[in-house]
């Protein structure tokens, strides 16, 4: 058992309204009167923590893959469904659609036949995390999906020298998954296409504390009622776990880091309890160095 623990939560101050965020009594004392730290800038989890070692996520993927000497460079290419409104098209990752093991193999295996002229390969990490290899490097810059979805695409596919080439290859890619069979099957059954596939990547730090990642997505998404069943989860295990080994003395320190969505920081909690008293316990979303909306 470690004697000190660091609980890394992207999302855990969602892009969401204050009115949409409940109470949470035991979270609102603790960022008010623990050990509080607001970062200087905002952090995405790719960025944390700031001094770690770095590896792009591309070439995270295809090592623990095992693929990564099959081809010389990588991109992360993800399965996504774009939704069209007014005169652009919408973000959607997995996080608002399931895709079988044997969907993923069957549209992978025509894009596959499209592209081997062009000695491009997509490969399956999840059914809903691609890998695309590539014989040369890509000369563009891209977005990750996290950093879009729920939002329109529009100057966010790849950009750079090469965006002309890579800009054409994301709309054939659209154009060969259209008439698809496998959504044809799809849309029959009232679930959503996969439209698309996302081209990213980006340099990430390597984790060296646990990551709860459930209230990303829902944070991203300003999905207040997901976000809301994600935080409950979170409470129940993680917290109500870590908070009690705080309590029985097995853990002297419990660091909990907030990251992305509307704060970036972290509090620093002691099983001596050298808690700020003389400060007011406040909403959760009125803590100093949160973020307005609009910014996050």
């Amino acid at each position: 058992m470690p004697t000190h623990k660091t609980l890394v939560v992207p999302g855990l101050f969602p892009a969401l309204s204050d009115s949409e965020v409940p109470a949470v009594p035991g979270l609102e004392k603790a960022w008010s009167q623990g050990d509080r730290e607001v970062f200087k800038r905002p952090l995405t989890l790719a960025q944390w923590p700031p001094d770690g070692k770095t590896v792009s996520e591309s070439v995270r993927r295809a090592r623990e893959t095992g693929v990564f000497h099959t081809a010389p460079h990588w991109l992360c290419a993800d399965p996504i469904h774009l939704h069209v409104e007014g005169d652009g098209l919408i973000l959607h990752d997995d996080y608002t659609f399931g895709l079988s093991a044997e969907e993923s193999r069957g549209l992978r295996e025509d894009l596959n036949a499209h592209f081997a002229v062009d000695g491009l390969y997509f490969h399956e990490v999840t059914p809903t995390r691609w890998l695309l290899g590539l014989s040369t490097l890509p000369e563009i810059e891209t977005t990750p999906p996290l950093q879009r979805v729920g939002r329109n695409i529009d100057g966010h596919l790849p950009r750079g020298a090469q965006r002309g080439l890579w800009q054409a290859r994301f709309n054939e890619i659209q154009m060969v998954l259209h008439d698809h069979p496998l959504n044809q099957a799809r849309q029959a059954r009232g679930q959503r296409v996969i439209s698309g596939v996302w081209l990213w990547d980006e340099v990430c730090t390597e984790p060296v504390h646990e990551v709860v990642e459930s209230l990303r997505a829902p944070s991203a998404y300003g999905d207040a009622e997901g976000w809301v069943a994600a935080l409950e989860d979170f409470l129940e295990t993680h917290w109500r776990y870590w908070q009690a080994q705080l309590r029985q003395g097995t853990l002297e320190t419990l660091t909990l880091v907030a990251l992305e969505g509307r704060f970036s920081g972290q509090v620093v909690l002691r099983h001596s309890q050298r808690w700020l008293f003389w400060r007011k316990v406040l909403p959760l979303m009125q803590m100093p160095g949160v973020r307005p909306l609009r910014e996050s």
